[in-house]
């Protein structure tokens, strides 16, 4: 057998780790336009205790990652974290991870939306199939790994800008996925 084609084993998981790294930045998105405030309210979606005990987790984990990074706290927003969860049911619907979805307002206007009259806004998303909050930690884990310059995730978690979020998790059994989104904000 001719070794001169074959790809080193240890190359592997970098190969893997640049893919996913690559794919997710794809996912991360930054909105520092400022608008003329548009206030409707809706009401807040729903969630189940297993999905708030997940998202908390993930919430805690942001927290610990700014703490690390000797930055300030950012307080939990009810009105973002409806936001988010609004989004995941657009993305499990779709069955598609995306920022927008057609026919779906921007993240920004989906924070006005729900009364987040922001001055900054941000927004993260991800999906796996480990429905656990072992699941979203892992996500919120590749988020905080990235590297320059394919690091939206990390630099919106690591905001010196935003001072709030709201993190939502969806455990889709339709699709098999726990679908995560992280509305930040400064107003």
């Amino acid at each position: 057998m001719n070794t001169a084609n074959r790809i080193p084993m240890s190359w592997i998981g970098s190969i893997c780790l640049a893919i996913l790294l690559l794919l997710m930045s794809a996912c991360s998105t930054t909105i520092s336009v400022l608008a003329t405030p548009t206030q409707t309210s809706t009401s807040a979606a729903s969630t189940t205790a297993k999905e708030n005990q997940i998202a908390q987790a993930v919430f805690q984990a942001i927290n610990q990652s700014r703490a690390a990074n000797k930055l300030p706290s950012l307080k939990w927003s009810n009105a973002l974290a409806s936001s988010a969860q609004q989004h995941n049911k657009a993305m499990q619907a779709a069955n598609t991870l995306s920022h927008q979805l057609p026919g779906e307002p921007d993240p920004g206007a989906r924070e006005r939306q729900q009364g987040v009259n922001w001055t900054w806004a941000a927004e993260n998303i991800g999906e796996t199939t480990d429905q656990s909050v072992n699941g979203a930690l892992a996500l919120h884990k590749a988020m905080m790994d990235e590297q320059p310059p394919d690091n939206g995730h990390r630099l919106n978690i690591l905001t010196t800008t935003g001072t709030m979020v709201g993190v939502a998790i969806l455990l889709d059994q339709q699709h098999g996925k726990l679908w995560l989104t992280e509305d930040f904000a400064r107003v």
